[in-house]
């Protein structure tokens, strides 16, 4: 419990204090995500609300410390839990072409502590982001060692218009393993001359270990980007991977 308000006070601190960031880079945003879980036991689906933030602090020497962390609060077939997780980034600009760093991350699913520690990078073109994070953690309830690997591509047809796609890989090793899929679609539109922009993304995930888990989640909100546009955003590292995406459960 102390866990899940310690994130969610974090986020909303984020959120009412952006202006103070004005010198920063970030976002807050809010979410519905329809989710349907079918395996050969059953099926269920249900929906979800999701506050999340982030801010990229550049430090001296080209380093950036970024922090971002979501609330998810669902009550349905699929879980009644309130779901809160974190991560902090510590990244520095190679030029200005490439990004790299690593992170750690803790987030607390079924009343379960997951942390993990990684590394990425990520390579700017002129209209493309190209990002690769590798990831290990452990969760304490399960007992399970957990690995992932995923990679990301974001062409941005203006600097305010995005489309992306990813895809990732993770494995649960609790003694027996079991491997996961996951591929998604998205895509955001900031709006001239405001802060506001709308933004939404369609996750599908397998597992043939899970008992032929299959999982398809629709997730649609609004934005508020503080510090300038989506490719500034972007660029400036306030869109890293998140904690309770990184082992495929979901998608940003």
């Amino acid at each position: 419990m102390k866990t899940k308000l310690f994130a969610a006070a974090a986020v909303l601190a984020l959120a009412v204090s952006a202006p103070a960031f004005a010198q920063q880079v970030g976002s807050v945003g809010v979410a519905a995500d329809y989710t349907n879980i079918d395996t050969r036991l059953g099926d269920a689906n249900g929906t979800s609300a999701r506050i999340d933030g982030s801010v990229a602090i550049p430090t001296a020497a080209g380093w950036t410390v970024t922090v971002n962390g979501d609330v998810n609060i669902a009550d349905n077939d699929i879980s009644d839990d309130t779901v809160a997780s974190g991560a902090l980034h510590l990244t520095r600009e190679l030029g200005d072409s490439w990004r790299v760093g690593g992170f750690t991350a803790l987030s607390n699913p079924n009343n379960d502590n997951v942390w993990a520690v990684g590394a990425e990078a990520h390579k700017y073109l002129d209209k493309v982001t190209l990002s690769g994070v590798a990831a290990y953690g452990q969760s304490d309830d399960l007992d399970a060692d957990l690995y992932a690997v995923r990679g990301e591509a974001r062409y941005f047809v203006t600097d305010d218009f995005r489309l992306d796609g990813g895809l990732g890989y993770s494995r649960i090793d609790t003694g027996s393993k079991a491997e996961l899929w996951d591929v998604n679609l998205g895509g955001e539109y900031k709006f001239a001359n405001t802060g506001w922009s709308t933004f939404g993304k369609y996750a599908h995930t397998e597992s043939d270990d899970l008992a032929d888990l299959k999982s398809d989640a629709v997730k649609i909100g609004v934005r508020y980007t503080f510090g300038g546009s989506l490719k500034t955003r972007d660029r400036a590292g306030a869109d890293l991977v998140d904690a309770s995406t990184l082992f495929g459960f979901g998608a940003r």
